[in-house]
């Protein structure tokens, strides 16, 4: 450290982001017979929604995505698994074993991370990965980590690919590595919020998903609002929103409550991708730098929201 350095000064970054995508693209209309929607549910998901198309994992498990996606990221960065000195696995559904297999383990263990520790954040559903980003931030910032790898991976959907009336699900995975003193893609600050009354997510009744829908445009933009006031930043300081896909009509709701231009929004995956859990805003962010909508030092706004109900934002100066 410098002199009058502590180690709060140290910046942290996005050191690098990877994404995996299965290969298989179903469309609205195959999944539409699958699920047996009527007619009207179609018409509300491709014209309403802007749904096109979701990302399929036939035969490949959350376990699987898990392990290539962070392989995919190691080779990519040139990091050497022992320099990794956490593992942190983040997912939205619910995975379970009547024998005592830990995917974190596996992970570690086929990969070479055998420097770390290792855990999971899932409870705040789609914004779980907002909550890996701030741990994995506080982390470093405490000086118990300078290396942290951060999994999603979210498969084995099954019949269950529809949020009712909101989105239809894909299946994918992404992994981030988070260093110290790292300038590019620095962390500038995360904000998480949950309304507990909701907490039933999937089990909701079809009252409580009423309530949800009802509450999420303006529950969202007020979050985006409030995580820009206390990180001391307006709206127009913000290059690009970076969202989850849930679908373009609730997204255009949000941007005409913000008061701001729908160019903004980096909506490109929104149609062929689906909805992939928390993985939505690193498969973004990196498509969004490839496209050039992202250049040194512009500032974007990670947004996402999971049933629970939770809200996750995150600000990130490239």
């Amino acid at each position: 450290m410098t002199r009058g350095r502590t180690i709060k000064d140290i910046p942290v970054g996005l050191y690098h982001l990877s994404y995996y995508l299965p290969d298989r693209v179903a469309t609205v209309e195959e999944l539409a017979e699958m699920l047996s929607f009527d007619p009207e549910k179609l018409r509300m998901f491709k014209e309403v929604h802007g749904l096109r198309a979701v990302r399929v994992a036939d035969g490949e498990t959350t376990a699987d995505i898990a392990v290539k996606v962070a392989a995919k990221a190691l080779d990519e960065s040139g990091i050497d698994g022992r320099e990794i000195d956490v593992l942190i696995f983040y997912h939205t559904i619910y995975m379970v074993s009547l024998h005592p297999v830990c995917l974190v383990g596996r992970i570690q263990h086929e990969l070479g991370l055998s420097r770390s520790i290792g855990f999971s954040v899932w409870e705040q559903n789609c914004a779980s990965i907002i909550t890996a980003i701030r741990i994995a931030k506080d982390m470093i910032l405490a000086g118990s980590a300078e290396t942290v790898m951060l999994v999603g991976a979210d498969a084995d959907v099954g019949a269950t690919r529809e949020i009712p009336g909101t989105t239809l699900l894909g299946e994918g995975g992404s992994a981030i590595i988070v260093r110290a003193n790292c300038t590019e893609n620095k962390i500038v600050g995360t904000m998480t919020q949950t309304d507990a009354s909701l907490y039933k997510g999937y089990c909701s009744t079809e009252e409580e998903f009423a309530r949800f829908n009802m509450i999420y445009v303006l529950a969202t933009s007020r979050i985006m609002r409030r995580a820009l006031k206390e990180m001391g930043l307006a709206l127009d300081q913000i290059r690009l929103i970076i969202p989850h896909n849930i679908n373009i009509s609730s997204w255009n709701r949000i941007l005409a409550m913000l008061k701001c231009d729908s160019k903004i929004l980096f909506a490109d995956n929104i149609a062929s991708n689906g909805h992939i859990f928390g993985s939505d805003l690193v498969i973004n962010f990196v498509d969004a730098v490839s496209a050039g909508r992202l250049e040194r030092g512009d500032r974007a706004l990670l947004v996402t929201a999971g049933l629970g109900a939770c809200w996750g934002c995150a600000v990130i100066e490239h």
